[in-house]
C-alpha cells in the first residue's frame, strides 16, 4: 500500500501472480533444509497442473545444483497428482538404479569390505600427519612455503598443487626441456628441503614408480621433514620393495613420526607380511604409533591381532586405583582399538566391544565408537546389545543415536521395519532416514507399506526416501499414494 497524505491506495506490487508464486517456490527448493523442502513440495502440489508444468520443465533442464533438489522436485510433481509424473518418475528412478549399480561395480581392491568408520579414522590420521608436516614447514621456512602448506592441508589430495609449487619455485638448467615428472624427479635432489618435500608429495600422488629409489634414499638419509614426506609418498605409490623398507623403518626407526606414518603407509598397501611388525607397534612408547598400528590392523582384518588389541583395552582400565598402561588408557588409542576390533570381528571381539559399550567408566567417544564397531560385526549378539542400548532412555543420546545407526548397518528386513517405525520419532528420525537410504533395496518394501500412513508428513518423508533410494519398484506405489 502507498500512503499519500491522508489517502491510502493499493499498488500493483501487492499482488503476486500464480506463475511468480510457483517460480518462487521452486527457487526455494534450491536453498531449503529437509523440513522446508518437504513443506515447499507440498505447497507446490496444492497448485496442481500449473506447478506440474513448471516442475517438468525444470526437471527436464537437468541443471539443478544437486540430486537432492531434483528429489524434492520429483516429490512436488507427485504431490500435484499430474498424470505425467509416472513417466518422469520411472525415467529418473531407472537412471538412479543404473548409477548405483555402476558405483557398486567400480569398487576395487576390496576397499568396500573395510568399514567406513575405519577408513574415515585412517583418513583423519593421514590428514593430521600432513597438517603436522605443514606446521613444521611454517616454523622452519615461514612464508616461503605458504602454497605448499595449503596443499598439505587440503582435504582432497592430488598432485596439482604440489606440482605447481615445484614448477614455480624449482630452478634447474634442465627444467625448460624436461617433462613434468622429470622435473619433479630432479627436484628430489634440490638443495632446498621444502622443495624435496613438495616433489615427494607430488610424485606420491602421481604414483610414479621411478621415484621409489630416490624416495627410499630420502626416507633413510635426509632431514626429518623430507623423510616424513617420503614415507607418506611411498605409501601412496606402493611396491614390494617399498613394503620391505617400510617394515624395516617401523621396526627400527628412532623417530616416532616415521614409525607412525609407516604404519599408515603399510595399511594403504595391505601388505600381509607387515602384520607382526604392526602388532609389535601396539606396544610402542608413543600413543600415535599405537593408534595408527591398531587402525591399520583393523583395515587389514587379520584375526591374529584380536588378542593383542583386547589386551590393550584391558591394560588401559583402572584396577584398584591404578592402570597397568597409561597410554592404553588414552581415549584416542582406545577408540582406534575399538574400531579395529569391529573391522576384524569374531566372538572375542564382539564380547570385548559389548563390554566397552556398557562400561560407564569409558569415555563417551570410545563407547560411541564401540556401538559403530558392533554394527560392523553385525552378528545376533551384537545387534541384540545395540537394540538394548537404544531402548535404554537413561543413556546418553549420542550413544543411543550411534546404536541406532549401527543397527542400520545390518541391512536386513527386520532392521528396515524397525527404522521405518522410527521415522515418526523426532529425536531419531534423521538417523532412521540415513539408515534406510543406506540399506537401499532392502528398505524398499517396508517403505512402500508405509505410504499407506494417514500422517501426511510421514508419507512425504517416506516418498522422498524412496525417491532417494531410486528403486523402480517404488514407482507404481508412489503414483497410487498421491492420486
Amino acid at each position: 500500500m502507498e500512503n499519500s497524505g491522508n489517502i491510502t491506495t493499493p499498488t500493483a506490487a501487492t499482488g503476486v501472480s500464480s506463475e511468480d508464486k510457483i517460480t518462487n517456490l521452486i527457487n526455494k527448493l534450491e536453498t531449503s533444509d529437509r523440513e522446508t523442502g518437504l513443506n515447499t513440495a507440498a505447497e507446490l502440489g496444492e497448485l496442481g497442473e500449473p506447478a506440474a508444468d513448471a516442475l517438468l520443465e525444470k526437471i527436464e533442464e537437468g541443471n539443478s545444483s544437486s540430486g537432492e533438489i531434483n528429489n524434492y522436485m520429483l516429490l512436488a510433481l507427485l504431490e500435484t497428482g499430474d498424470e505425467r509424473a509416472k513417466t518422469i518418475l520411472s525415467e529418473k528412478l531407472e537412471e538412479k538404479e543404473i548409477t548405483v549399480k555402476a558405483s557398486a561395480e567400480s569398487t576395487v581392491d576390496g576397499q568396500g569390505e573395510v568399514p567406513e568408520d575405519v577408513l574415515r579414522a585412517i583418513e583423519a590420521k593421514d590428514m593430521a600427519m600432513r597438517e603436522s608436516l605443514a606446521k613444521s614447514l611454517n616454523i622452519e621456512y615461514d612464508e616461503e612455503t605458504d602454497l605448499l602448506e595449503e596443499a598439505l592441508k587440503a582435504e582432497e589430495q592430488n598432485s596439482t598443487l604440489y606440482t605447481s609449487f615445484v614448477l614455480s619455485n624449482f630452478e634447474s638448467e634442465e627444467t625448460g626441456t624436461g617433462t613434468e615428472n622429470e622435473i619433479l624427479l630432479q627436484a628430489l635432489k634440490s638443495e632446498n628441503g621444502y622443495m624435496r618435500v613438495a616433489a615427494a608429495m607430488a610424485l606420491g600422488q602421481k604414483k610414479e614408480k621411478d621415484a621409489i629409489d630416490p624416495l627410499l634414499t630420502i626416507m633413510t638419509r635426509d632431514y626429518p621433514l623430507a623423510r616424513y614426506s617420503a614415507v607418506m609418498a611411498l605409501g601412496e605409490i606402493g611396491d614390494e620393495k617399498v613394503a620391505d623398507a617400510l617394515m624395516t623403518e617401523i621396526k627400527n626407526s628412532e623417530k616416532d613420526y616415521i614409525r607412525s606414518s609407516a604404519a599408515v603407509a603399510l595399511g594403504k598397501m595391505g601388505t600381509e607380511e607387515a602384520v607382526p611388525y604392526l602388532i609389535e607397534r601396539l606396544r610402542d612408547t608413543k600413543a600415535a604409533v599405537r593408534s595408527n598400528a591398531a587402525l591399520t590392523l583393523g583395515r587389514m582384518g587379520d584375526e591374529s591381532a584380536v588378542e593383542p588389541l583386547i589386551d590393550m583395552l584391558e591394560s588401559g582400565k583402572e584396577a584398584e586405583g591404578q592402570r597397568k598402561d597409561t597410554i592404553n588408557a588414552l581415549a584416542d588409542v582406545r577408540k582406534s582399538v575399538v574400531l579395529a576390533l569391529g573391522a576384524i570381528g569374531g566372538e572375542e571381539a564382539t564380547e570385548a566391544l559389548i563390554g566397552v559399550l556398557k562400561d560407564d567408566e569409558e569415555a563417551l567417544e570410545v563407547r560411541v565408537a564401540a556401538a559403530s564397531a558392533l554394527g560392523n560385526i553385525g552378528n545376533p549378539e551384537a545387534i541384540s546389545t545395540l537394540r538394548t542400548v537404544f531402548d535404554n532412555q537413561s543413556l546418553n543420546m549420542g550413544i543411543r543415536n550411534e546404536a541406532l545407526l549401527a543397527i542400520g548397518k545390518t541391512k536386513n528386513q527386520e532392521s528396515a521395519e524397525f527404522f521405518v517405525e522410527k521415522l515418526g520419532d523426532d529425536a531419531f528420525k534423521t538417523s532412521a532416514r540415513e539408515a534406510l537410504i543406506s540399506m537401499g533395496d532392502i528398505a524398499v518394501e517396508p517403505l512402500i507399506e508405509n505410504l499407506n500412513t494417514e500422517d501426511p508428513a510421514a508419507k512425504d518423508e517416506t516418498a522422498l526416501i524412496l525417491i532417494e533410494i531410486g528403486d523402480p519398484r517404488a514407482v507404481e506405489p508412489l503414483i497410487l499414494a498421491y492420486q
